[in-house]
């Protein structure tokens, strides 16, 4: 889990120092966003990271480099997991009464 994560945010670095990031002011100025928000709400930085590529990508025609759609498939893939698990806790809390 931590590891999906770690793997995630490194995948997100690389892709901000990307050329075709770099190349595109609009690319360039989501990942800024994300960079600034990630250290203080993590969890909603990357939500808002993944909504903003979404539309980026839908009014491009998703005629977008590959590796933004491996981001939102990762994103997905790390909440979903976090939220499993946040499910399971409130659920076994109620179960056992604590």
């Amino acid at each position: 889990m931590k590891k999906d994560m770690m793997a995630l945010l490194s995948l997100i670095d690389e892709s901000t120092h990307s050329i075709e990031i770099q190349s595109d002011p609009k690319l360039s100025a989501i990942f800024t966003n994300f960079n600034q928000k990630k250290d203080y709400q993590l969890q909603k930085a990357l939500i808002d990271l993944k909504s903003e590529i979404n539309i980026y990508q839908l009014n491009n025609g998703y005629r977008t480099p590959k590796f933004l759609t491996r981001i939102v498939l990762d994103i997905s893939s790390v909440t979903s997991a976090n939220e499993s698990f946040g499910m399971t806790a409130f659920f076994s809390n109620l179960w056992f009464g604590k």
